[in-house]
């Protein structure tokens, strides 16, 4: 039997109108019934997205005949041959939402993701691809798929994971490269915004020189990293050899908000290493008809996390208190959420698919990110295997054998393997750890893991500032209604959660409009913040008029005590000599840098 080729093209003949013409040739398809399948999710993107919604106009041809083609699911279409030969299929795609997990077309450019466009062809996963790109007079293409030399736009995928894992970014856009290690790297900028191109090109490269040293080599032959500017930041998407980032457009001055690209970039380089190639062996290859589970998550997102702030810290990018106040807006958020009570750290990254992406009003109460919780645990199990260890090993040493075991050669490990590489690295037994961090929900020992390391936590209120005064920090307890507000755009106050641990939870609902506190009218939440902190003290009762589904409505509760609002992670004054020790083995600097 002649050997199966398959092959797609894309053109875009009319950008405007956001439609993707695709042709799936495959050459040699043996004789039977066959199936077509469109992915329901992306990689990297833990949600059912149905992509086969924005697909229409399929049509099939055998040998240049009809080919009746009949849609069986939602995803998939099935066909019939009786001899071997060629079939061609032609379909289309609309594409015009931004975001990096999402495709976009329009007369600026094309961007698209695999899984919005290519068809899987039976069970041939693992069969080599082509891809021929109608290239607009004057566009360039940036990818991270490998270009053959003989077509203009002519590109190969090793098997339809890669293909789907590979974004394309095609457009007048800027490319700016730059080598590690002789390899190529290139970044495609879309858009426009306060970017300082030469400084980015140079900050890039610093992360993935640092990232580089630490595994001791760039598994991959050329990199590119798309940036999307808009005007709303999309996130990232982590991809084997490149990456699609999307940032708010002027979100690279002042340098607080610059420190945030860095930290997105950081974290999606990282997971050239974690994730794309350390990972639990459901993560690859996929099945992309339907969800798939993993209870580690947080190891391949959280510690991701982690390692973006250790890698900027590392660069120089980031100095020791850029580094620490990141760490208090993590710490800040994570004793906020009275979910961490309620969901462990396993089961949050086991139930990302149904609850993560898609939070209600309730969510702050009953779940905990495995990103957020995620990077503090990442951070107390580096600290715990360098105490134990006087220094010697580091989590660092725990990703470096994973990816010397499994990650250099693709290949997945049962999950229990993380804990048994932990203990390996640090010939110690790290069961109680787990058992109570990542599978129950004992709340983190952050102030004692940090003081191991001379630093400390300070928890405090915000005060209420005068007029000519700036807000400052106080250890007067504040009080609190214990609900989360909105201001709409009609000037409205509308309760968007309410805390399970706070005050008001059996009086305020979400969609709850509240109008007036003690008989008068409020203005903004604001207003109302600053009425109750002038006025009042935790323990006093408060009168609130409300609408509720129209109906005007009046409570009457007692305050309770805001939770703290103003951390400070910061050295301590006096450490220990193995305190000095830690945090020099930690993160390479001594208390007073």
């Amino acid at each position: 039997m002649d050997q199966l080729n398959i092959a797609y093209r894309v053109a875009f003949p009319d950008p405007g109108r956001h439609i993707y013409h695709i042709v799936l040739t495959i050459q040699n398809l043996p004789v039977g019934r066959h199936r077509l399948r469109l992915p329901v999710w992306t990689p990297g993107s833990y949600q059912v997205a149905d992509f086969s919604g924005n697909l229409f106009g399929l049509e099939g041809e055998f040998e240049r005949r009809p080919l009746l083609v009949t849609q069986t699911t939602k995803n998939r279409w099935d066909f019939e041959t009786s001899v071997q030969g060629t079939v061609t299929i032609r379909y289309q795609v609309y594409a015009y939402q931004e975001g990096v997990r999402q495709s976009h077309l329009d007369q600026t450019h094309a961007y698209w993701n695999g899984a919005h466009l290519f068809l899987l062809v039976d069970d041939y996963q693992d069969v080599g691809l082509g891809v021929d790109i109608d290239v607009p007079p004057g566009w360039q293409v940036a990818t991270g798929l490998s270009r053959l030399p003989d077509a203009p736009y002519r590109y190969q995928a090793a098997n339809y994971d890669v293909l789907i894992d590979s974004p394309v970014e095609i457009g007048r856009h800027p490319s700016y490269h730059f080598d590690v290690d002789g390899k190529t790297h290139t970044i495609a900028l879309w858009g426009e915004g306060n970017e300082d191109p030469d400084r980015l090109v140079k900050d890039v490269q610093r992360i993935v020189q640092t990232a580089r040293e630490m595994f001791g080599e760039l598994p991959y032959e050329h990199y590119t990293f798309i940036f999307h500017l808009s005007d709303h930041g999309t996130g990232g998407l982590e991809h084997l050899n490149s990456t699609t980032c999307g940032m708010e457009r002027f979100s690279f001055r002042p340098q607080k908000s610059y420190r945030r690209v860095l930290s997105l970039i950081a974290h999606e380089f990282f997971h050239l290493w974690n994730v794309k190639r350390i990972h639990p062996e459901m993560l690859g290859p996929f099945d992309y008809d339907r969800e798939v589970h993993t209870h580690l998550l947080w190891a391949m997102e959280g510690i991701t996390d982690y390692y973006a702030g250790i890698l900027l810290l590392r660069s120089g990018l980031y100095t020791l208190k850029d580094y620490l106040d990141r760490l208090k807006e993590r710490i800040q958020a994570y004793e906020k959420r009275p979910g961490r009570f309620v969901q462990s750290l396993s089961q949050s990254s086991f139930e990302t698919w149904t609850k993560f992406y898609r939070p209600g009003p309730d969510s702050p109460n009953r779940q905990i990110s495995y990103y957020l919780k995620g990077e503090l645990v990442g951070l107390l199990l580096d600290l715990e295997i360098r105490r134990r260890s006087q220094g010697q090993k580091s989590l660092d040493d725990v990703l470096r054998l994973l990816y010397q075991r499994y990650g250099r050669e693709s290949i997945g490990f049962p999950e229990a393997v993380y804990q048994e590489t932990v203990e390996e690295v640090c010939q110690s037994s790290f069961e109680e750890f787990f058992a109570r961090y990542i599978e129950s929900v004992d709340d983190l020992p952050l102030d004692q893991a940090l003081a191991s390391a001379g630093i400390e936590i300070r928890r405090q209120w915000k005060a209420l500032a005068d007029d000519d005064a700036q807000e400052s920090a106080s250890d007067t307890p504040i009080p609190w209604l214990g609900v989360d507000l909105k201001w709409t755009e009609h000037a409205y106050i509308d309760v968007t959660t309410s805390y399970s641990d706070g005050p008001a939870v059996d009086w305020l609902s979400p969609q709850d409009r509240i109008v007036a506190l003690n008989g008068y009218a409020l203005e903004s939440p604001d207003d109302l913040t600053k009425r109750l902190q002038a006025n009042h003290r935790p323990g006093d009762v408060v009168s609130l008029h409300l609408f509720r589904r129209g109906k005007l409505q009046q409570v009457t509760m007692e305050l309770g005590q805001a939770p703290y609002d103003q951390i400070s992670v910061i050295p301590a004054q006096n450490p220990s000599p193995d305190a000095k020790a830690l945090l020099s083995s930690w993160l390479g600097v001594s208390p007073t840098a």
